[in-house]
């Protein structure tokens, strides 16, 4: 946001500077050049004076100092001609100039002036003509005398240019302010948007007690970060409120049920028969009861976890693992291997790669028949660490895949002891842990439970 709040003012300071500056350069070139022919006919006009004198009096070798001198001092060339032609040119180029004497030719009783192109001269020349009416000498020899100043485009144009530029370079100063003041703008903008943003994601994430600050950035952010620390707090609330549910209903649930089971129990001892068939049933269903409280309460628990990770030795957890479940692979038959680098360690909450093992284990064993393989690897990647749980079973459906990750679900193969909350509470952990689980194909025509961990 920040990148993109600084280019927009930038693009529109460069606009605004666009439309302030080139009209303004525009200005400058048109009136350089009204300057110029301004003083042309003011200089065209001061010489006229001393000009006419000196022709009147046939007096050409003064006329001609006199006009070489101006133009020396003043960087002006004159032309001075009469119906005979050409009398002073003060540049030779001037007498064979036919887009000059062209122009001189089209002289009448006021002055013209203008630009006109000129290659003998080296490039276009402002000019002014006017003609002399009584500069005529007595003897009539000098007559129609036509007077023209000029001056070089290009000497002008530098000038034009270099206000460009110095407006160019005033533009690029102005851009330069606009983007210090921008970065300060979007980066007061942008600074406790972050922080807001990092808030949500600690809140999104289970750290509930994070709160986003509300004494920074203008007042839309403020009264945004006290929405969502208020809903932050609502939803506390809610979570508490779910919690001591679950966990009062499951220690309320609990008491009630172990006094059954045990009153169960003993009855089944002191009955025989049909009716102790009947009572098993029974106590199965008061087993899987108690099973299903615990589930729950192993839930609750979770979700009032804080999210503390620590590096964990893979290797070492899965060994320890495959050992403990060892003899029940060997009782049903199964053949538990596991293959893991000693070196690879991931970032989890304490405990939870024992749970996940154990819950992955215990699935995998019941959809496993006798004869099959159930294998543990781990594969590290750039970034993170793949753990695999892959069992030679029947495996499921895409759908069934879908729905065995949520609460309560029991597959076609589950046995009558399970809660359907196993692979939940896996899930759970994985996602404290900041790690996330999926089921796929195995190769082998089971399934392969996919967890990711972070590596630490």
């Amino acid at each position: 946001m920040r990148n993109r709040l600084l280019l927009g003012f930038i693009l529109f300071s460069i606009l605004a500077t666009s439309i302030l500056l080139v009209p303004i350069g525009f200005t400058l070139e048109s009136h350089e050049n009204a300057n110029t022919l301004t003083a042309l006919k003011h200089d065209a006009t001061a010489f006229s004076t001393f000009l006419v004198n000196d022709l009147k009096h046939n007096r050409v070798k003064q006329a001609v100092d006199l006009a070489r001198s101006y133009a020396f001092s003043t960087k002006r060339q004159i032309l001075v001609t009469d119906k005979a032609g050409v009398l002073i040119a003060t540049k030779k180029a001037q007498s064979k100039d036919a887009t000059l004497l062209k122009v001189v030719k089209t002289v009448g009783r006021t002055e013209i002036y203008g630009v006109t192109s000129s290659t003998a001269l080296g490039g276009s020349q402002y000019y002014v003509s006017m003609k002399l009416p009584h500069a005529t000498n007595a003897s009539g020899s000098i007559n129609h005398v036509v007077l023209t100043v000029t001056y070089p485009v290009k000497v002008v144009a530098k000038t034009i240019h270099s206000d460009w530029r110095n407006l160019g370079l005033y533009g690029l100063l102005i851009l330069i302010a606009a983007c210090l003041f921008g970065l300060v703008v979007s980066d007061s903008l942008a600074r406790p948007l972050k922080r807001i943003g990092k808030a949500v994601e600690a809140i999104g994430s289970g750290q509930l007690d994070v709160r986003a600050p509300v004494t920074a950035g203008p007042v839309e952010l403020r009264r945004l970060a006290e929405s969502i620390n208020a809903t932050a707090a609502r939803l506390i609330t809610l979570l508490e409120a779910q919690r001591s549910f679950v966990e009062d209903a499951s220690h309320q649930l609990r008491t009630p049920l172990t006094a059954l089971q045990l009153h169960l129990e003993n009855l089944q001892h002191s009955t025989g028969g049909d009716a102790s068939e009947d009572l098993a049933a029974v106590l199965a269903e008061v087993g899987r009861l108690n099973r299903l409280v615990d589930s729950l309460l192993a839930l609750a628990r979770n979700e009032s976890r804080s999210p503390i990770l620590i590096p964990v030795n893979l290797h070492r957890v899965v060994l320890e693992r495959v050992e403990y479940w060892k003899p029940f692979a060997d009782e049903r038959q199964l053949e538990l291997t596991a293959n893991v680098d000693s070196a690879l360690e991931v970032a989890a909450i304490e405990g939870v790669m024992e749970q996940v093992l154990d819950n992955l284990l215990s699935n995998a064993f019941d959809a496993t028949p006798p004869g099959g393989r159930v294998r543990v690897s781990a594969i590290q990647t750039p970034d993170d660490v793949e753990v695999h749980v892959t069992d030679s079973g029947s495996g499921l459906e895409p759908r069934e895949r879908e729905l065995a990750l949520r609460r309560f679900w029991r597959g076609r193969t589950s046995s009558d002891e399970g809660s359907g909350l196993g692979l939940s509470i896996v899930v759970q952990l994985i996602r404290l842990s900041g790690g996330s689980f999926e089921l796929r194909d195995a190769t082998e025509g089971g399934i392969d439970a996919t967890i990711v961990f972070g590596r630490a």
